[in-house]
């Protein structure tokens, strides 16, 4: 019975990151990758933005995937510096929209 118990805890917590990984994703989507400019304000193409930041331009693809992916931080980092946002707001933004705990 302790590996079933296990296995349910593992699918449980995959379910909520699966779904954490969409909002984030859905979320730096709207809040950035609406329209791309430089830090001038400029619009820019998707490959200028993404060069920019230090990420390629298939990164900035996978995020705007409704379904979301596996982001990494040095992901959110780097949109949030050249966007000149800290990542206290962003979470903090994160969190007033979504809450602590992501609902599965």
């Amino acid at each position: 019975m302790g590996r079933r118990v296990e296995k349910d805890k593992t699918n449980e917590l995959n379910k909520a990151n699966t779904l954490l990984n969409k909002y984030l994703c859905n979320f730096i989507n709207q809040k950035f990758l609406q329209t791309y400019n430089d830090q001038n304000g400029n619009l820019i193409s998707q490959n200028k933005y993404a060069a920019l930041c230090g990420l390629s331009s298939s990164t900035l693809t996978k995020l705007k995937n409704t379904e979301g992916y596996d982001t990494p931080m040095t992901t959110i980092y780097n949109i949030c510096r050249h966007e000149k946002y800290s990542l206290k707001k962003f979470f903090a933004e994160f969190e007033d929209k979504y809450g602590i705990n992501i609902p599965e």
